[in-house]
């Protein structure tokens, strides 16, 4: 189950600078994955169906989620080599990304809030008025 927890196991085991920049997603439909040749957890993002997405300046990082919501070794995609990126907004619970990076293209839905992580509503709150979702 997603909790704050999990979240701050996740900015520990990667020592990651947090700042309300990361938000719960899940896989549209089953995708397959076509991943850089130097990414080791490939079947780590074959199984997975849901992921933290970390956005900063100068990439979005994506950790496929196991088990109980225990991040895993993540992807990350610098801003200049994303070709393409789409946010579309989505009425009530969930927003849709849309990504494209050489041969990667991804379809995610990014939550916009959970039962019981008011961190989740935050977090979407500040990477709207920082703009990321507008690359």
């Amino acid at each position: 189950m997603l909790t704050y927890e999990k979240l701050q196991n996740l900015i520990l085991k990667y020592d990651i600078p947090y700042n309300h920049n990361i938000v719960p997603g899940h896989a549209k439909t089953k995708m397959n994955w076509v991943l850089p040749e130097d990414t080791s957890n490939i079947e780590v993002f074959k199984q997975a169906e849901d992921f933290f997405l970390l956005f900063t300046e100068t990439e979005i990082v994506i950790f496929p989620v196991t088990g109980d919501w225990e991040g895993e070794d993540p992807l990350e995609l610098w801003w200049d080599e994303i070709q393409e990126f789409e946010m579309d907004k989505g009425f009530l619970k969930e927003d849709t990304m849309h990504l494209k990076a050489g041969k990667l293209e991804l379809c995610l839905k990014i939550s916009k809030r959970a039962v019981n992580n008011s961190w989740v509503k935050e977090n979407n709150i500040f990477l709207e008025s920082v703009n990321f979702y507008c690359r």
